[in-house]
């Protein structure tokens, strides 16, 4: 009989070096704890390096920088997203409408608009008030919404067309799981 063992979860340091040796791989399969733990280092410097962007450069070359930065993240949330059995797609389109709209709100002066001395508000939204800038933020909102609850979800046992699971191991009775790699066992 054959069982499924559940490795343990990835400890902080071992996570986000795990996803660093990948940052460019977007094949595979990322657990959650890989995923997670690495996304908190990369929200601390995207933050860093988006305000230092934000000083140095323009509006229009600070969105491409954070543009430009916001790729770091794409390669581990793809395999985050196979893990759990989504398609790439998702992130992907939620990232480009992202920088889309990012680039229109600076080309059309929103944001010289609403970070003026004296921002009039009505003026700001009429910049806003076309109907392909709501369409694209409504895609933007269901992709990203959509990908975040992807993440939190639990990987699939079983393998996918993305790989194997990083999570789950299948082992034979005849074969001894060690108490460090075997958490819980599963029947199968």
């Amino acid at each position: 009989m054959k069982k499924l063992t559940v490795k343990p979860q990835l400890a902080f340091g071992e996570a986000v070096k795990l996803a660093f040796s990948r940052i460019m791989q977007t094949s595979g399969r990322s657990r959650r704890s890989e995923f997670w733990w690495f996304m908190l280092v990369y929200i601390i410097v995207y933050w860093i390096l988006s305000t230092i962007a934000t000083l140095l450069f323009p509006p229009l070359g600070a969105q491409i920088a954070v543009g430009i930065i916001m790729l770091i993240a794409l390669p581990i949330t793809v395999r985050r997203l196979h893990d759990t059995g989504h398609g790439a797609w998702w992130v992907v389109v939620s990232w480009l409408f992202n920088v889309a709209l990012s680039i229109y709100m600076v080309t059309s002066g929103y944001i010289e608009e609403i970070t003026s001395v004296n921002a009039d508000p009505i003026r700001a939204f009429e910049n806003l008030n076309i109907p392909l800038f709501g369409t694209a933020s409504l895609v933007v909102v269901f992709t990203s919404l959509a990908t975040f609850i992807f993440c939190l979800l639990d990987s699939k046992p079983q393998a996918n067309k993305y790989g194997e699971s990083p999570k789950y191991v299948v082992v034979s009775d005849e074969e001894e799981t060690r108490p460090e790699e075997a958490v819980n066992t599963f029947n199968s």
